[in-house]
């Protein structure tokens, strides 16, 4: 029996959806956050992917704009046009674009004008919203204004207000907490990223951070001189550490099992690997082809994707998939990323 892809592709857009809408609640959304994550939230990536998957969810577009609109000074408008440029294929430029026009008519977001008027013109207009197999969804009522003007088609925005703030002793909140003690900067993610590896080389920490090399490398020297973070030879490299056990007091205790510090996860990479498999599962009439065709394409997407993979660190979990062919190489590859995404 033939796998649907449509199937398929509408079920990992709803657990990516899902995904979404914890890590948004787990940050002051109005929703209900998932207990048990241990990995930190990066918030310029989760605003990224629900450019993209938010259209699935009116919902969860508008609140995630709720949040933005009180929150969006806890956003680096320069990591975030920093990994949309190395990460083109992640975020929808133009829903983007238009939640930068709804901020930057407040004058406490106004720097995210800079990103609603870099945009290109907007092209022939299209609903904002989709339902689960890609296409259109009406739209009732007059469109709001910022979003017509970048060629989307939605309702009147209304904000409800009800988001909170990040919870600072929330584990999966660390970058927020950082934040908020060093400032939006690069910083905050370059100790949080040393708080969850042993020890890394300044081109690492700058390839899963976003930021350039050489910002990293100068950063670090300076920090090295405030004595907490040091620095060790290997070779002609220097890499850098923390004493995790000084920073503590940054989190309550964890969880039984579980280390000091949550996980460090690439979420750019891993999203944009998702995203390829989404667009091979959407692929016009796949469905109706063999499962030999259907396996080949979904391993040209693996292929494609492993070296994302690799870099988000999860690649040995679509490891069991690889030496499979036809039939089961859709299926158990399917059922790897659904329980990624789980």
């Amino acid at each position: 029996m033939l796998t649907s892809f449509q199937d398929s592709l509408s079920h990992l857009t709803t657990r990516m959806v899902d995904l979404l809408w914890h890590q948004w609640s787990s940050i002051g959304v109005a929703g209900y956050p998932r207990p048990g994550d241990d990995w930190i939230i990066d918030p310029e990536a989760l605003l990224l992917a629900t450019t993209r998957f938010g259209r699935h969810d009116s919902r969860l577009m508008d609140e995630s704009i709720d949040w933005l609109a009180k929150f969006g000074r806890r956003i680096s408008l320069q990591r975030l046009q920093g990994l949309h440029r190395s990460w083109p294929g992640v975020a929808d430029s133009r829903v983007l674009a238009a939640i930068a026009e709804v901020l930057g008519q407040q004058v406490a977001h106004r720097k995210w004008r800079v990103i609603a008027d870099r945009a290109p013109a907007a092209s022939e207009p299209e609903s904002l919203f989709l339902r689960s197999d890609g296409t259109p969804a009406a739209h009732f009522g007059e469109a709001a204004p910022a979003f017509a003007k970048h060629g989307l088609l939605r309702g009147k925005l209304e904000l409800r207000g009800m988001s909170q703030p990040p919870n600072p002793r929330a584990r999966e909140n660390l970058l927020f907490t950082l934040r908020a003690l060093l400032g939006v900067n690069a910083r905050a993610e370059i100790l949080a990223w040393l708080l969850t590896h042993d020890s890394g080389h300044p081109a690492a920490i700058a390839r899963s951070t976003g930021y350039f090399s050489k910002s990293i490398q100068q950063i670090l020297n300076e920090m090295e001189e405030s004595g907490q973070v040091l620095s060790v030879r290997h070779g002609r490299e220097k890499h850098f550490r923390v004493h995790t056990v000084d920073w503590h007091f940054l989190l309550p205790p964890p969880p039984a099992g579980r280390s000091a510090f949550p996980r460090w996860v690439d979420w750019m990479p891993l999203f944009a690997a998702i995203i390829r498999f989404a667009e091979t599962l959407a692929l016009p009439g796949i469905d109706d082809k063999s499962d030999h065709f259907q396996a080949s394409k979904l391993r040209e997407a693996l292929d494609e994707a492993m070296p994302a993979l690799v870099r988000a660190g999860v690649a040995h979990e679509l490891h069991s998939s690889r030496n499979l062919r036809g039939a089961d190489l859709v299926q158990s590859l399917l059922a790897d990323l659904d329980s990624l995404l789980g």
